[in-house]
């Protein structure tokens, strides 16, 4: 088969023999492995070095979150005005200047503001990126674009704090904290090298007005396409219901009899299902989205909901089964969330697309930051298995809702 008939074909091959989308998967390794990195260093620096407790790791969380809600939207707008290349090789500057920073401080407040810095240069790249996604792939493989980056997102987050952990053993904190700028800094240099051809002229372009304003844009571009909003309210509910039970799978693990090495190698086998669950989810993304979003809440509902009811029961489940379970449930999480942006970069117009993404984000992330509070208060009246309960049955109501709307969407 010909190298010109392989780039016809939709698939992971066709995509990575394209040079820019290559490059961009590259300088997206060391990109996000950056942002995780050094999350054992931090918490490690501050529980165990500076002697902090619950409340600075509550500020820590916030750090890392607020940026998407307080500065994205507006930080998009720059995306949207300027050249993606040099968005890309100056966010990635930017984020190993406020990394290296890390190092140099003595101090937990300017240590929580430097994570914030990062997390606002943050909210800059990762719109970006979506903007080069667009620019960049053919429109047949923008599912598996976004598979792909969505399974080097999930590598990072489960693999990046476990590394770094294990660099812990060897190097101080600040050794971590500036091997981790060394890794966006290799970023940048990756960056450096993509050629992003310019964007195409929207009615928008040359009317530019307050950042305020202008960030509007953003969440405006939602009201106009039903299949957009559809897309969004799905994904900050299927957030919400996520997050109700997420950080209390080491206490369901304990309640089916299972040890601190049980919910190690069950926080490993929901990062796997979510590394393949991308994958795969990037071969059926760009088709029918909206209804392979609308059936994976569904059985990833019925699969949690399962999962609790046999857990209220007082059923005990193998340790395979339950590993197998927490596979499939990050799997079935990946359907649902790559499909999302997908419908971003076919839906909007390449002068919005920043803006677009980041007001999306923003919703997302203010939806979500209830849930883990919401579901810490169902545990405590009614019992972990509960949380799961009512999170799972959230997704299934959610999969029936959408699915109901989705030949309309």
């Amino acid at each position: 088969m010909t190298a010109s008939a392989d780039r016809e074909k939709p698939g992971y091959r066709a995509l990575l023999s394209l040079p820019v989308p290559r490059r961009l998967a590259l300088a997206s390794l060391p990109a996000d492995f950056a942002d995780w990195l050094d999350y054992a260093a931090i918490v490690a620096l501050l529980v165990f070095g500076w002697g902090h407790g619950p409340f600075a790791l509550a500020i820590f969380a916030l750090a890392l979150s607020l940026p998407y809600i307080m500065v994205g939207p507006l930080a998009a707008v720059v995306v949207d005005r300027s050249s993606i290349s040099a968005v890309l090789v100056i966010s990635n500057l930017g984020r190993a200047l406020a990394t290296l920073g890390f190092a140099f401080t003595g101090d937990a407040a300017m240590l929580l503001v430097l994570v914030f810095l990062r997390g606002a240069i943050d909210s800059a790249f990762t719109p970006a990126r979506q903007a080069a996604l667009q620019a960049t792939t053919p429109k047949h493989l923008l599912g598996h674009a976004n598979g792909l980056h969505q399974a080097i997102n999930q590598t990072s987050k489960i693999a990046g704090p476990a590394i770094g952990g294990l660099l812990l053993v060897i190097w101080p904190a600040q050794g971590v904290f500036l091997f981790n700028a060394g890794l966006s800094l290799i970023a940048v240099v990756i960056a450096l090298t993509l050629v992003i051809p310019p964007r195409e002229q929207g009615e928008g372009d040359g009317q530019r007005g307050r950042f305020f304003v202008e960030s509007l844009a953003g969440i405006a571009e939602f009201r106009r396409s039903r299949r957009l909003l559809v897309a969004l309210i799905f994904s900050a509910f299927a957030y919400f219901s996520f997050f109700l039970y997420d950080a209390l799978i080491a206490l369901l693990a304990e309640g089916f009899g299972f040890g601190a090495t049980a919910f190690g190698l069950s926080i490993a086998a929901s990062g796997l299902g979510g590394l393949i669950g991308a994958l795969v989810a990037g071969c059926f993304a760009a088709g029918r989205p909206i209804l392979v979003m609308a059936l994976a809440a569904m059985i990833s509902g019925l699969t949690t909901a399962a999962v609790a009811a046999a857990a209220l029961a007082g059923l005990m489940l193998p340790l395979a089964a339950f590993l197998f379970v927490l596979l499939f449930m990050g799997g079935s999480t990946a359907f649902m969330l790559v499909p999302y942006r997908t419908i971003i970069q076919a839906e909007v117009p390449p002068d919005r697309i920043g803006r677009v993404f980041a007001a999306g984000e923003a919703v997302i992330t203010l939806t979500m930051l209830s849930a883990p509070l919401i579901g810490s208060a169902i545990a405590s009246q009614w019992g972990t298995p509960a949380a799961f309960l009512v999170g799972g049955a959230l997704l299934v109501v959610l999969g029936g809702v959408t699915l109901a709307t989705a030949r309309r969407a």
